[in-house]
């Protein structure tokens, strides 16, 4: 019963705290639970969660992928550049999404068959797509986009906003993939331990080089939203959205030493960061403490998950020589 117990807890402990923190937050602040200030963290965390889910399928099979930001602002611009010429929507985001596909397509190449450290190839690959857009652009923002705005401002059956619902698609497509799909299955079989997975006979360097290609699509609809939130392409814009990204993947459950994670935790990773990133805006905390918290949050989210599967092991040593003292 204990053990049964334990694992309940761990189960829905997410819940739990993104709940113990609306409560606390009700109580700091009187505009908290109103339902404008509820659908605009709502509005506010859509492009990051999914960008986190995009981050979360690289770290569950064991990579990173510093990227998605930059990537996110740069696909998201030139679809802007593209519907401005043609106004054409579809054409506009079928080119957003080839271009996150490309980029993906060009770090899994460097990592999963040149075997280059991620952390380096995303990193660079950030320089590669700001300077890319600005280069066409001359670093000027895109503005007079039009009916481009459709992808991140109105609502779904005067409802729901359009963000929102993106994220809600996003969130059923990534599940669906990690749960239900051989390629979700491998993914977690190589980040749990990538040379048993490819004696198991598991292509790793093509699902590696296909997970990344996923991550830079994922993260071009992100760009494609947060441009039509704001109503213009604005290169800039996804700066820091994948250390965002990857907070809501660690606290949502995702390991960093890969093969553990899921696409409803990452989603509740991101919703107590907005929680979080409501309330301190509501009470007027400086920005720049703001980014010396979610960096403290990283830091203690990663040491959990390192002692957590520190532990594990030690359990795992100590069993059998408990079972030979029975």
């Amino acid at each position: 019963m204990k053990s049964k117990s334990k694992i309940n807890i761990q189960k829905y402990s997410l819940i739990l705290i993104l709940i113990a923190m609306m409560v606390v937050c009700s109580f700091l602040s009187s505009n908290f639970f109103t339902a404008k200030n509820l659908t605009n963290i709502l509005k506010q965390v859509s492009i990051v969660t999914i960008c986190a889910f995009a981050q979360g399928m690289i770290i569950i099979c064991g990579e990173i992928d510093l990227s998605i930001g930059y990537l996110a602002g740069m696909a998201g611009s030139y679809a802007c550049i593209v519907y401005v010429a043609t106004e054409n929507l579809v054409i506009a985001f079928l080119v957003g999404i080839l271009l996150g596909a490309l980029v993906g397509a060009i770090n899994g190449l460097f990592v999963a068959y040149f075997k280059l450290p991620s952390f380096i190839v995303t990193l660079a690959m950030q320089t590669v797509c700001f300077g890319a857009i600005c280069l066409y652009t001359g670093g000027q923002n895109i503005y007079k986009i039009g009916n481009f705005k459709i992808f991140g401002q109105g609502e779904v059956f005067g409802i729901i906003p359009v963000t929102v619902t993106f994220m809600l698609i996003m969130l059923v497509i990534t599940h669906i993939i990690l749960k239900y799909t051989k390629f979700g299955r491998y993914l977690y079989a190589i980040g749990g331990n990538s040379e048993a997975a490819n004696a198991a006979g598991i292509q790793v360097c093509k699902i590696k080089w296909t997970a990344f290609i996923v991550s830079g699509i994922f993260a071009a609809i992100a760009g494609m939203v947060m441009m039509g939130r704001l109503n213009a392409g604005i290169p800039s814009e996804g700066t820091g959205y994948e250390t965002d990204a990857i907070t809501a993947t660690v606290i949502g459950g995702t390991s960093f030493s890969g093969g553990a994670g899921t696409a409803f935790g990452t989603l509740l990773g991101s919703l107590i960061i907005g929680v979080l990133n409501n309330i301190m805006n509501l009470m007027g905390i400086d920005s720049y403490l703001q980014m010396i918290i979610k960096g403290a949050i990283i830091i203690f989210a990663v040491l959990i998950d390192v002692l957590s599967k520190t532990q594990k092991i030690k359990v795992k040593i100590m069993a059998p020589a408990e079972g030979g003292q029975k």
